[in-house]
């Protein structure tokens, strides 16, 4: 992307709401449409079973919900869906601010990175992304997304197709493989034992 003013994040963030969503990515500011309900339920689908996944795990560990959410984030880490914004600082791309569909910190992360997660846009990529893919979403557009996310130091990325109903799951090496509508999605080692069939997340 080429701008003749690379617009600051500093700019950004001075601008007036006008009912979008906006990411910033090399100066300019990409602009989205807010998404189609079948791209929110299939937020909640995945984000629900990365939560169920987590309250299990943290019960093992002798959790309870009585010791609150901050508590369990602690033991297992931080899960969140809806646009969750990462500040990126990428060698070419200092100021660069995305919208994650759904990501998930790890607890060493939650340790370092504390309250930032709460009230500030995170420093850094989340342990996993995942984005639901917009048929308005081109090719290259997703790859620059994975490549940066990547450089940004996600350790897995699911990307969403619901029109062909698969899920293409990137390693860190870029290394890309597609699971069909009967397949299972797997946590690897960002989310050990996590197993989700992919039909689940669509209606």
């Amino acid at each position: 992307m080429v701008t003749a003013h690379r617009t600051t994040f500093e700019e950004f963030m001075a601008l007036p709401d006008d009912g979008n969503r906006h990411e910033l990515v090399r100066g300019e500011i990409v602009h989205m449409p807010p998404p189609k309900g079948e791209h929110g339920r299939i937020e909640l689908a995945l984000g629900g079973a990365i939560d169920r996944y987590l309250i299990a795990r943290a019960h093992d560990l002798g959790w309870h919900e009585n010791d609150g959410r901050n508590e369990r984030d602690r033991l297992v880490g931080w899960p969140a869906v809806g646009e969750v914004g990462v500040r990126l600082p990428l060698p070419d791309d200092h100021d660069q601010l995305r919208g994650l569909d759904v990501a998930y910190f790890t607890p060493e992360q939650v340790a370092r990175l504390g309250d930032t997660l709460v009230t500030e846009y995170a420093p850094e990529m989340p342990a996993l992304a995942a984005e639901i893919i917009s048929p308005s979403e081109s090719a290259e557009y997703v790859d620059e997304k994975v490549t940066d996310y990547l450089a940004g130091g996600a350790r897995l990325i699911w990307l969403v197709y619901p029109r062909t109903r698969t899920v293409t799951v990137i390693s860190p090496n870029g290394v890309g493989r597609r699971i069909g509508a009967d397949g299972v999605l797997e946590g690897e080692d960002v989310l050990p034992g996590f197993a989700l069939p992919i039909a689940s997340l669509f209606a």
